[in-house]
């Protein structure tokens, strides 16, 4: 079977990356608000009784917490407010897909339910942001509620302003925002899952060593503290960063030196060590027993996408 090439990889990625790009879009928007006094917290995991639930994007303000599910898609897209269904028509292509309104109803449900293990009880409000400023939203039923849950990416600032003045005061102070902010993201459990199960792939099945970022099919070797490709000649020297990274997320959140020196096809401890070193990774044990610890998820580079036969980032 190719891996490299394979269309399911290639078809789930391409989702991924679509719904980040399409985070980074409502991102950019959210940063040219108005409103200062808002803390923001992106993709929260939290756990209700041994059940996840994640946020896009939550909002603590003075007045309330308001949920962002947003959506990255293409064409047409529709909402039946009767049948509770939200339907994409593209290149000639119907899908329907799970209610987002009705998503983020419900993650507003699971966060009221954890607050309220903090004794804490505040408004909760939701927005479905369609990321895709080219896509056109009809709403079937013509249902006015749904013009104020369900939009594009450039009226945010409107709809927040919109939400804001439907309350009378402010609720907490700037002091427990930032409480509650913290106590959210002490509560944040990242999601990490493992893709070798997942598409049940063997580990002996992949390549260790550094492949060129230009000659797909070439490998760099370590020279004078550089790699170098053999082939078209080009130099690096943090490639092994990308590779390293990728392998607390494929196997496991910790790495030795052997282990290192086995991932990046090199010999010498020495430079194995110093590499681990210089990426100011955190250590525990000492000498062989060694292990040297993944960095916080948050931190993972994630503007460097792999090329796609397409250039089509929405769904």
């Amino acid at each position: 079977m190719e891996y490299k090439n394979n269309e399911i990889f290639l078809q789930d990625y391409g989702r991924y990356l679509a719904g980040y790009l399409g985070e980074k879009r409502v991102d950019y928007t959210l940063a040219t608000f108005r409103e200062e006094n808002i803390f923001i917290i992106k993709d929260l995991r939290l756990n209700n009784f041994n059940q996840y639930f994640q946020i896009d994007t939550l909002l603590i303000t003075p007045y309330n917490l308001v949920i962002l599910e947003i959506k990255n898609y293409r064409g047409e897209l529709s909402y039946d407010s009767l049948q509770k269904q939200f339907i994409q028509i593209s290149d000639g292509k119907k899908t329907v897909y799970k209610d987002p309104i009705q998503q983020a109803n419900t993650q507003r449900r699971n966060l009221a339910f954890w607050l309220q293990s903090f004794s804490m009880n505040l408004p909760i409000d939701t927005l479905v942001i369609s990321s895709n400023p080219a896509t056109a939203i009809n709403n079937i039923q013509e249902d006015p509620q749904i013009y104020n849950q369900f939009i594009h990416s450039e009226s945010v600032h409107f709809h927040l302003e919109r939400i804001f003045k439907g309350y009378t005061e402010r609720r907490i102070n700037h002091s427990t925002q930032n409480k509650l902010y913290k106590l959210l993201l002490s509560h944040h459990q990242p999601y990490t899952p493992d893709l070798l199960d997942h598409y049940k792939i063997s580990p002996d099945l992949l390549i260790n060593g550094i492949t060129c970022p230009k000659c797909t099919n070439s490998f760099m070797k370590r020279k004078e503290q550089k790699w170098r490709c053999p082939t078209c000649k080009t130099t690096s020297t943090t490639a092994h960063k990308q590779v390293i990274l990728d392998y607390f997320l494929l196997f496991k959140p910790t790495i030795t030196n052997k282990e290192c020196r086995n991932l990046l096809d090199i010999s010498s401890p020495r430079t194995a060590y110093l590499l681990l070193k210089n990426m100011k990774l955190e250590s525990s044990g000492k000498n062989r027993y060694k292990k040297y610890h993944a960095p916080p998820i948050g931190t993972y580079p994630q503007d460097k996408s792999i090329p796609l036969p397409s250039n089509q980032i929405f769904l």
